[in-house]
């Protein structure tokens, strides 16, 4: 009998200034199992012009770094 894991998982998608989704991501943290958080991007020219996306993926990373401190010893 395996034992299960408890923890969260975080979905969203990050839009430039026209409302287009450039970026989405994945994270999921937890007991008993590994952390992961992953970044599809989807238009780099987008990205690259995108004024907010940096201060936003930042967000993001403190976020899912808040959600992991839950689930430490």
């Amino acid at each position: 009998m395996g034992v299960k894991a408890t923890g969260e998982s975080m979905n969203r998608e990050f839009t430039n200034e026209n409302g287009e989704v450039i970026v989405s991501s994945s994270a999921n943290v937890g007991i008993n199992t590994i952390g992961t958080m992953t970044l599809t991007l989807l238009d780099a020219q987008k990205i690259k012009d995108s004024e907010t996306i940096v201060e936003e993926l930042k967000s993001l990373i403190d976020d899912v770094l808040a959600i992991s401190a839950k689930y430490l010893n």
